[in-house]
């Protein structure tokens, strides 16, 4: 959970990884909302028109710990807020602002709507049975087949 990539890959450019399979494989920058807006059309429309797979790192930096048990004491708190001055939402919503195309009230009702939406996604998931344990495996692997 808590290895950073350098210290177990040795290749750490993980398109230049991808593409090494043989498919269309780029690195975009995941703190940039229009640039993977940008990366993600592109190869939809390659992807539709016949260019097979496509493998898109997205290039982001996680500001929380894994999980409320992790304690995140591996990074440089410095380091956490530094990445926060390009936190995505903040930029895209700044950008916006700034180009006159998204107004506070907007913004607001924007963030009301979502924040209704996740509110119904949990309370729709915590309504729902759970999963029975003997298809926690089903399409995680697929199934052998001869080659003959």
């Amino acid at each position: 959970m808590g290895t950073a990539l350098h210290r177990h890959e040795a290749q750490t450019d993980l398109a230049l990884r991808a593409a090494s399979y043989g498919m269309a494989a780029w690195a975009v920058d995941g703190m940039d909302v229009e640039a993977v807006e940008r990366a993600t059309g592109r190869a939809v429309e390659s992807i539709r028109g016949g260019g097979g797979p496509h493998f898109l790192e997205m290039r982001t930096y996680r500001f929380r710990a894994h999980s409320m048990y992790d304690p995140d004491r591996y990074r440089d708190k410095g380091e956490i807020e530094r990445w926060k001055t390009r936190d995505p939402i903040e930029r895209l919503t700044d950008r916006m602002r700034e180009d006159a195309e998204l107004v506070d009230d907007e913004l607001a009702e924007i963030e009301h709507r979502v924040t209704e939406e996740i509110d119904a996604a949990v309370a729709e998931a915590e309504r729902a049975p759970e999963e029975p344990v003997e298809s926690l495996l089903q399409h995680v692997t697929s199934a052998r087949t001869e080659v003959t």
